[in-house]
């Protein structure tokens, strides 16, 4: 294949302008659009790598609303993709801003399924990779994304 792949794509797009100039109101506004081409497209059956793909696409932290149709496509994977995919994702989650890591592990940790997904793979992950999950979500819990009582305690990292 010459052309970018899905998750290239995506993932370039999911870099929208931060500034508000005339040259990036044009750029910003073709990026916008394609991913939420992208993002629409999906149908839950890509795999832990389109989860994957999608949790790394979350890079700025003013997404224009772009990121809702990748929050409402995660929603689209089958429970155990869904949580497998993004422990996988370990260090995207820890690089990205705040607020959209936490709604990610947020909507992993509504669904016992993905729970469960996410708990096991994260067994499987390297020490750096779970030091940097531990951290995310203890922070999160002492946050707004899982500090409620229902969502505590339940995204295990070994």
């Amino acid at each position: 294949m010459n052309g970018p792949t899905w998750a290239d794509e995506i993932f370039a797009c999911g870099d929208l302008p931060q500034e508000n100039t005339e040259e990036t109101e044009e750029l910003g506004a073709r990026l916008y659009e394609r991913y939420l081409e992208l993002a629409d497209h999906v149908v839950g059956n890509e795999g832990v790598a389109g989860v994957a793909a999608l949790v790394r696409s979350f890079r700025v932290e003013e997404d224009f609303g772009a990121y809702q149709a990748s929050l409402s496509a995660l929603e689209r994977f089958p429970l155990d993709v869904l949580g497998a995919g993004v422990a996988n994702s370990a260090y995207a989650l820890s690089e990205m801003p705040d607020c959209w890591s936490g709604n990610i592990l947020l909507i992993v940790a509504r669904e016992e399924p993905s729970v469960r997904a996410f708990n096991e793979a994260c067994a499987s992950l390297g020490t750096a990779e779970r030091e940097s999950l531990k951290r995310l979500v203890a922070f999160h819990e002492s946050n707004e994304w899982l500090a409620e009582d229902d969502d505590q305690g339940k995204l295990i990292v070994p």
